[in-house]
């Protein structure tokens, strides 16, 4: 943390109603970013709870609680882990997250009795962040998100400078839960640009705000769907619960190949078939390898769960394609060129493996995506 924010929490005064100007970063029209002391990465995380941004009374806890622990004589990484911790999801938001992730079953695949668990013994499973990660207030309100997160590009460059460098400090293999509309959408495009897989976002849970208490009784089937008010739409809710349930389902039998060993260069994608199938024996020797049975993912068609499968062509080859980097700055999709054929899954599986390469993967009804090492789910013949 810098000094000169460590001078400045001397003299800041908090009204409880508005943050001070001295925290300032920036205004866009109706929309104004404050800096709250937010940064901390748990990069040992299982599961990451993502909000819209943090508001008024969390930025104000953040900031009292890093003040309490420069106080202390704690260090600069302390007082940031020890200040996410006590601003991220207080009192009954804690209570309807745990709820409702013990619910969808979580906690067996984390290996834990109970997703409370995660606010007090095994904080270190756990990430707490918002799509945007500073304060962003609207009209000097707190933002209430919606879109506008992916429509402005004000609040859109936010999200890729911040949120997409949290994604790409987090482990493969963790599950992202969004909370909110605005928050779903944002995952949504990220994993449309490939900088996430769509199988480890847990879109669809109700927001967790102590005001959303009939539709986490829903979810959570607490609840008969007669005895629901008007706010509340049923049938949204049964297809999030259906959704998310199958997605754990399906997370909860993922196998992936090794990540231990990388390709050093891209060559693979100018070397014969032949060459590059080479490669792939040396890296899984025959004694020790399982063939792979398929390469797929899960996307959405219209709003619905979409099983998208790796398939050869009328050649019996699969088709890879070569990433391109978007030459346009804080862009971070994949633009993808140059075809590559692969002979089989497992050499398919090895450019994968080297991040240089998308694999077309396809629909029961034509339907085509290209997919990154990150977004596929392989499995292997028993």
């Amino acid at each position: 943390m810098e000094r000169a924010f460590n001078n400045l929490l001397k003299y800041l005064d908090f009204s409880g109603t508005s943050l001070p100007k001295e925290l300032l970063i920036s205004e866009n029209g109706r929309y104004s970013t404050y800096y709250a002391p937010f940064e901390f990465v748990n990069e040992s995380a299982k599961v990451v709870i993502c909000g819209i941004t943090p508001g008024i009374q969390q930025a104000t806890v953040a900031i009292k609680a890093a003040k309490e622990g420069i106080e202390q004589g704690l260090s600069a990484a302390e007082v940031l882990r020890y200040t996410k911790h006590s601003a991220s999801f207080a009192g009954a938001m804690r209570r309807n997250l745990a709820e409702m992730m013990d619910f969808i079953g979580l906690q067996h695949w984390l290996g834990i009795d109970s997703c409370g668990d995660l606010f007090q013994t095994r904080q270190d499973l756990v990430h707490f962040t918002s799509a945007l990660r500073n304060p962003v207030l609207d009209q000097g309100q707190n933002f209430s998100g919606g879109r506008a997160m992916i429509s402005n590009s004000y609040l859109w460059d936010q999200i890729q400078i911040g949120l997409v460098a949290e994604i790409n400090s987090l482990p493969d293999d963790c599950v992202f839960i969004p909370l909110g509309q605005g928050v779903d959408a944002v995952f949504e495009k990220l994993a449309s640009e490939w900088v996430i897989d769509r199988t480890r976002v847990l879109s669809g849970l109700p927001h967790a705000s102590g005001a959303n208490a009939e539709r986490i009784a829903y979810f959570c089937q607490r609840k008969e769907r007669d005895q629901l008010s008007d706010k509340t739409n049923p049938d949204k809710l049964d297809a999030a619960r259906k959704g998310i349930l199958d997605q754990i389902a399906i997370l909860s039998g993922k196998q992936n190949i090794p990540t231990s060993k990388k390709l050093e260069t891209a060559q693979a994608s100018v070397q014969t078939p032949e060459a590059r199938l080479a490669v792939a024996s040396d890296e899984f020797p025959t004694a020790n390898r399982r063939e792979i049975k398929r390469i797929y993912a899960i996307g959405k068609v219209k709003g619905e769960p979409t099983l998208f499968i790796a398939k050869h062509d009328r050649s019996g080859r699969y088709v890879l394609n070569r990433k391109k980097s978007s030459p346009t700055a804080g862009n971070t999709t994949n633009r993808a060129e140059n075809k590559v054929y692969a002979a089989t899954l497992e050499e398919a599986a090895k450019l994968l493996e080297s991040g240089e390469f998308l694999i077309n993967l396809v629909t029961d009804k034509g339907i085509r995506a290209l997919r990154s090492y990150k977004s596929v789910t392989i499995d292997f013949e028993s």
